[in-house]
């Protein structure tokens, strides 16, 4: 016998009809059968990594020690009967010479092979009806070495994974011949087999996919069992490769501004940081690139005497990435901690599962480096998280415009008979939607929405996102955080009613005076804008509002000023920016 033969028999031997019918599927298993019931025959050619398998009915199929990789005369692209069928006959011809050796064998013994088949027969089944033998063939799935069995893995597999087990998934385990973990919401069944390997589990879902379900059933399996698998799984997701002295030149050069002061500092530093930031991109350092180019602005702020220069701001992204670059050069930090140093030059998105969201608004803005675009706010039901997704158009072009109104009333991507406008107020549910850090939505394909009915907010927990007036303005917005991106300050009020608006000439804000349900007095800000003109005046004359009482204001905290998004009421939302042509703010009054 080869030793490709060998491996063959070891293999066919774990080709369980619960196996084979998992891998293809019930129908294509009993075709086989009956087709080697009626007669089909197979020839074997043994080579050294294959064999060659001739059926008597004209097909040919070659296979290896997995069913991962085959081939076959036929013109199926999934797995055929000719390889179901070439399996199986192995089995009974090699059934049939254990039968017979066990028979030679039974009658020098005084035994017969009958017996020995039905002794057998009964250890088979007292193995399969005990609980504690069959959960030790598949003990090898919590008790190895795990960065043994992901070895095979890239390291976007692993982190995507990672980003997944974020989010809740009921699993069912099922133990027969093969231990098969269903993701429920997904519909993904993954088997796995007694041999300790990710490579050798079965799961329908092909290539990529395919290894991101297996390796996510694996570790839900193992959270299950009490497992945390996190910390490992970080050290091999985040293996990074950056310049570190690309790093070190940087804090240098940080420190030299630093000691000079500004008032003394040359105009050629600027070129050095220009250097600076060119090596920090090809060091693979993009958030250290992005750093520099930032105190590069505010220093050209500076040197033109310009007004909106801010000494405050210059010093905050200077100590924030001098002490990045501390970290980095001390090497002491861990894998997923230099990752959030260093970032990404693009943003990377993950498939999440399944994403019960609830509209809380939208908000349109534009930029000063020529960008405009609407931002549609959601909240998370399960996660209590805010989700985003925005629609940006770059304006710089002298042909390109972007029309707030055009955009707000066009349908998105998901459903094509839905608009933005309805997308901003629904409650939805997203499957296998993309997702990255910051939790904005992708609209890529692939992704399944379904629009629910809306909950009331009243009735909808957004506790964790409701602040006090007294305690909103107290937190230190200029907060420096190494290891998390700035994030958004946003809030929900529970207003009583509107007290006054009125448009002050002076900063060309329209203020809005609210009482909150704590009996606290609220001051929002809408700053002016061109664009926002007919919506300002309409607010400032009081337009809706008059009689709009108990409703939640939905804002944005601006360093020492609230500005409003939108306010929600019932089931409806009404974003002050957008709405106000639809007529939403009378409706809101009158619930």
């Amino acid at each position: 016998m080869s030793s490709f033969e060998q491996k063959f028999r070891i293999f066919s031997n774990l080709c369980t009809e619960d196996y084979l019918i998992r891998y293809a599927n019930k129908g294509l298993y009993k075709r086989s059968l009956k087709e080697l019931d009626n007669g089909v025959t197979v020839d074997y050619t043994w080579n050294e990594t294959s064999v060659s398998c001739e059926l008597s009915e004209d097909s040919t199929c070659t296979l290896q020690d997995t069913l991962d990789q085959w081939q076959c005369s036929c013109p199926s692209e999934q797995i055929c009967k000719h390889v179901l069928i070439s399996i199986l006959y192995y089995q009974r011809e090699h059934a049939s010479t254990d039968i017979k050796n066990s028979d030679e064998q039974g009658e020098a013994d005084g035994v017969t092979g009958v017996n020995q088949a039905n002794e057998l027969d009964e250890v088979r089944i007292d193995q399969a009806s005990s609980s504690i033998v069959t959960a030790s063939r598949f003990r090898w799935m919590v008790e190895s070495n795990l960065t043994t069995l992901i070895k095979s893995l890239n390291s976007s597999v692993i982190e995507e994974v990672l980003f997944r087990l974020r989010y809740p998934e009921a699993i069912k385990v099922l133990e027969d011949s093969l231990l098969t973990v269903h993701l429920v919401s997904q519909d993904i069944e993954v088997s796995f087999t007694e041999e300790p390997s990710l490579a050798k589990a079965l799961c329908k879902v092909k290539q990529t996919a395919g290894n991101i379900a297996k390796l996510e059933a694996l570790l839900r399996y193992r959270m299950q069992q009490g497992i945390d698998d996190t910390e490992s799984l970080n050290t091999k997701a985040f293996d990074l490769k950056f310049s570190l002295q690309t790093v070190r030149e940087c804090r240098v050069i940080l420190a030299e501004m630093l000691k000079t002061g500004l008032a003394r500092l040359p105009g050629s530093y600027m070129a050095e940081l220009e250097t600076l930031a060119i090596t920090a991109h090809s060091g693979n350092l993009p958030d250290i690139e992005r750093s520099l180019r930032g105190i590069q602005g505010e220093l050209q702020l500076f040197f033109n005497r310009h007004v909106r220069f801010s000494m405050h701001t210059l010093l905050s992204r200077v100590s924030k990435l001098y002490l990045a670059l501390h970290v980095l050069e001390q090497e002491k930090a861990s894998a997923i901690q230099q990752s959030q140093l260093i970032g990404r030059f693009r943003s990377k998105y993950y498939t999440v599962p399944e994403l019960h969201l609830y509209g809380i608004g939208a908000d349109a803005w534009e930029t000063r480096s020529g960008f405009r675009g609407i931002t549609y706010y959601f909240y998370g039901l399960d996660d209590q998280q805010i989700y985003t997704y925005s629609d940006v158009r770059a304006t710089y072009y002298d042909d390109h415009e972007f029309s707030y109104t055009e955009h707000y009333g066009s349908y998105i991507p998901w459903l094509p008979q839905v608009t933005f406008r309805q997308f901003a107020g629904e409650e939805v549910q997203f499957r296998a939607v993309k997702v990255n850090e910051e939790h904005r939505l992708s609209s890529g394909e692939g992704a399944k929405l379904t629009i629910l009915p809306r909950t009331e907010v009243e009735n909808v927990n957004v506790e964790p996102l409701v602040q006090q007036a007294s305690t909103i303005l107290s937190h230190d917005s200029q907060e420096v955080s190494l290891f998390s991106a700035p994030k958004e300050r946003l809030a929900l009020f529970k207003v009583s009613r509107i007290l006054e608006h009125h448009f002050e000439p002076s900063t060309q804000d329209l203020m809005l005076t609210m009482l909150t349900e704590a009996s606290e007095e609220l001051v929002l800000t809408l700053p002016y804008a061109s664009d926002w003109e007919t919506t300002i005046k309409r607010l400032e004359s009081g337009y809706g509002a008059a009689a709009l009482e108990h409703f939640y204001a939905f804002v944005r905290v601006e360093q020492q000023q609230i500005v409003p998004i939108s306010f929600l009421k019932g089931s409806t939302v009404f974003s002050l920016k957008l709405d106000l042509g639809y007529g939403r703010m009378k409706r809101l009054g009158r619930l």
